[in-house]
């Protein structure tokens, strides 16, 4: 072999390499809920995390912090729930997050004192504030840095709480009247549709259509919930829209409204630096 082939050859080795490490697919499962469920590494020990764009900070259960070392700063999160509890969370320094076979750096997280079987946590959007996630629930992989040329998109907006924490909105219309703006959180399942008790008169509908429902959370606050049907849900572009579809009505819900994500296609690429969802169609 010539030194010029030789050359050729190990240059598309790493160019080959470099692609496939840029278009990297990380496979999921679903549970029952159709929670998004992946294989992360946090200080260099492997566990099964929810992908949550809805949790704001990386989080890990107490259970799965005694399998680590845990660096913990002098800083803490306060926030809240969707229903209203106050988190008041330390914040620990991740040595190390892997996805994937690929690293995130200046991670942090929060320890959680809950237990839900085999998952150990929460990966929220923190990772991928630089880096474009695609969601494709077709063939249950993520993606990194999908290229979305000419593909169409919904604005977001980007709730950044001093670096600490983050979630991502969009804006959306009930029932061809009430422009609202929503958490999206793919945390939530599949086919969650929450929104404000105080949306029930200027969308001229009546609690006494709605089965009210108490639920307490898991963290002890309980919330009423009144289950019925909406009419109709779609976002401001009329891009993505939903026709009868179960809903929920909540007191106390700190959100105009919060949904889960898979509603809007099968195909979704999170593009935090340019404030869009990119849909594959």
């Amino acid at each position: 072999m010539t030194n010029q082939v030789f050359k050729i050859t190990i240059l598309f080795i790493l160019l080959l390499s470099f692609s496939s490490n840029a278009n990297a697919q990380i496979p999921f499962e679903t549970n029952e809920s159709g929670h998004i469920i992946i294989k992360a590494k946090v200080n260099n020990v492997e566990g099964k995390f929810i992908f949550d764009t809805g949790a704001g900070i990386n989080a890990i259960f107490t259970k799965f912090s005694h399998k680590i070392t845990n660096e913990k700063t002098n800083n803490f999160f306060v926030g809240h729930r969707a229903t209203g509890e106050e988190l008041n969370v330390d914040l620990y320094n991740a040595t190390s997050m892997e996805i994937n076979n690929r690293q995130f750096d200046n991670q942090q997280y929060a320890i959680i004192d809950l237990d839900f079987g085999d998952i150990d946590g929460l990966i929220s959007l923190q990772p991928f504030r630089n880096t474009t996630v695609t969601i494709d629930y077709i063939n249950k992989k993520i993606l990194f840095n999908k290229p979305t040329k000419n593909e169409k998109s919904i604005d977001i907006q980007i709730a950044d709480y001093a670096g600490k924490a983050i979630d991502i909105f969009t804006y959306i219309q009930l029932n061809n009247t009430l422009k609202i703006q929503i958490l999206l959180d793919s945390g939530a399942g599949k086919n969650s549709f929450w929104f404000s008790s105080k949306l029930f008169e200027p969308l001229a509908l009546d609690k006494k259509d709605f089965k009210t429902v108490p639920i307490t959370s898991e963290f002890k606050k309980q919330n009423n919930y009144y289950i019925g049907k909406l009419s109709k849900l779609n976002t401001v572009n009329k891009l993505c829209k939903l026709e009868s579809l179960d809903v929920a009505f909540v007191d106390g819900l700190i959100y105009e409204g919060k949904t889960s994500i898979e509603w809007l296609g099968e195909i979704l690429t999170i593009d935090i630096a340019n404030k869009k969802i990119f849909i594959t169609e």
